[in-house]
């Protein structure tokens, strides 16, 4: 039997010039970008987060990190989640350093992806371990 993964939307963001890092997430056994159904599972855990997060602009505006990696897609073990990502979240809200919460989590992560919106494409997925687009 496949070991199920699991699948987190992560945004890194500032209000009130606070980094906060939201995070939305869910198992999913054999995540494949290309393929329709574990597209639009992912599209729905990104979609959840990004309501959160528009959710929030009522306590003040909020701002992604950038527009090339401010909302990422990361695929990993319930208990490599579980073990590093309260560390790689502190980290990154003290330190505001992407790079670094990138490559620390390339070697936690199955697959990690940075998401986003291409004008009459749609969403798009930049496969971060592999250097290529999804």
């Amino acid at each position: 039997m496949e070991e199920q993964k699991y699948v987190i939307a992560i945004a890194l963001a500032e209000q009130n010039n606070k980094r906060l890092m939201p995070l939305g997430g869910k198992t999913i056994s054999g995540v494949d970008i290309l393929s329709k159904s574990s597209k639009k599972e992912v599209e729905k855990i990104i979609l959840d987060l990004l309501l959160r997060l528009f959710q929030r602009t009522t306590e003040g505006s909020i701002k992604i990190s950038n527009d090339e990696t401010g909302l990422l897609l990361a695929e990993m073990s319930f208990e490599s989640m579980h073990n590093n990502i309260p560390e790689i979240k502190s980290n990154w809200i003290n330190s505001g350093d992407t790079d670094t919460l990138i490559e620390k989590l390339k070697p936690k992560c199955s697959n990690l992806w940075s998401v986003q919106f291409k004008k009459h494409e749609g969403i798009m997925f930049f496969d971060l371990i592999k250097k290529k687009l999804s």
